[in-house]
């Protein structure tokens, strides 16, 4: 039975964004589409105009229009590749890992992920088995269409994988932005110079402008360059500069970054100094991977909010020794009145079958939002900043 998102919130208070309650989401059967229901208010009989006219009343000014409610949800790490493609692959359905979820993931404004791999048909697919390649091919870009994924981050470490047999180069890297530009999904964070590769992904929702960065700190070797394609660099210089200037191009600024420790729950320094630049530049909104372990949520003082690590979420790391955190994981839900963020809410998941998440059983929930608030407990005390 799947239980209220409003219980995730209240269990541990994790944010000072509050959470409140939300209706559930109805998690459709693995084999049934989500069907949305859209209601709507019946039309009011008009009165008939008074004979004669009464006199006009001094009109009151108009009233100033609220500004819209815009949700955003993000995934943590997403792998096409390994025994994840060749589930879906062995039941011929493509977006069998989202249907459990389709309808939340749907009903987003904007769906962000981040693709811990590449999409390509360079090399053979990866068979279901222990390595750290993680190439999946291009119609695995059809499960992404059927969840409705607006824009993905590919600032990874994995993003120029090429599958068992090397020497691909470049190639499976430009085949991922290909693909999925074609299948109108927009990347995050990688293009074929550091110029691409910055330039921020800028997604307009009823007149508010967010603009998404990516930066990986994990991999040097594939940070972009003026002549060389790869990811945007998480270099202090480099990524304070380009937050910047997104600043001045959108309303709201969310950089995705790919850094920490892998298979722990500690923020590191890196992350945490790194943060604290990222909303002084003028980021609203951090969301962090690759720890393949959730992480703390930390609320700034000003409301900017850092996600240091959501875990995984379409993912084939269910390992026999008995450690639940690689099979478990958060959606983050933004909510933005206008440009203000209002409310977070982490959403825990749990992986299922080495390839599908489904929203996680209380029990489940509860312990994976402890372990949220434990590494943002744990999380290194910031030094005061010098005054000037």
């Amino acid at each position: 039975m799947l239980k209220p998102l409003y219980f995730y919130c209240v269990v541990l208070g994790l944010l000072s964004a509050a959470c409140t309650s939300a209706t559930p989401p109805v998690t459709p059967s693995p084999t049934t589409l989500p069907t949305l229901t859209a209601t709507y208010a019946p039309t009011a009989t008009a009165l008939p105009s008074p004979t004669p006219p009464l006199p006009s009343a001094t009109p009151l000014p108009p009233s100033a229009t609220p500004p819209p409610e815009i949700t955003l949800l993000f995934t943590g790490d997403i792998n096409p590749g390994r025994c994840v493609y060749q589930t879906v692959k062995q039941a011929n359905d493509m977006a069998l890992p989202y249907r459990p979820l389709a309808e939340m993931l749907q009903s987003a404004d904007i769906l962000v992920g981040s693709l811990d791999g590449t999409l390509s048909d360079y090399n053979p697919p990866v068979p279901c088995m222990e390595t750290r390649n993680l190439m999946g091919p291009t119609e695995m870009v059809q499960g992404f269409q059927f969840a409705g994924f607006d824009a993905i981050t590919l600032a990874t470490n994995h993003s120029k994988d090429c599958g068992l047999v090397r020497g691909c180069v470049n190639d499976s890297f430009f085949d991922t932005l290909t693909t999925l530009q074609t299948a109108g999904i927009q990347p995050i964070g990688a293009g074929r110079n550091i110029t691409e590769a910055l330039t921020p992904t800028i997604i307009t929702v009823r007149g508010v402008r967010f603009a998404f960065l990516g930066f990986s700190a994990i991999d040097r070797t594939l940070w972009a360059t003026d002549t060389d394609p790869g990811t945007g660099p998480f270099d202090k210089a480099v990524y304070v500069d380009a937050i910047r200037r997104a600043t001045e191009q959108a309303d709201v600024v969310i950089p995705l970054i790919h850094w920490g420790t892998e298979y722990t729950l500690t923020i590191n320094y890196e992350q945490r100094d790194g943060a604290q630049l990222m909303v002084d530049a003028g980021a609203t909104l951090i969301i962090g991977n690759h720890p393949h372990h959730v992480q703390g949520v930390e609320t700034f003082p000003n409301g900017a909010v850092a996600a240091y690590a959501l875990g995984n979420f379409v993912f084939d790391q269910e390992w026999s020794d008995g450690r639940q955190f690689p099979i478990q994981g958060l959606l983050l839900k933004a909510t933005f009145v206008g440009k203000t963020l209002t409310k977070v809410e982490p959403i825990p998941i749990h992986i299922y079958d080495n390839f599908q998440p489904r929203l996680a059983e209380l029990d489940e929930a509860t312990l994976i939002l402890a372990d949220v608030a434990k590494s943002l407990a744990k999380m290194p005390k910031r030094r005061p900043t010098p005054s000037p």
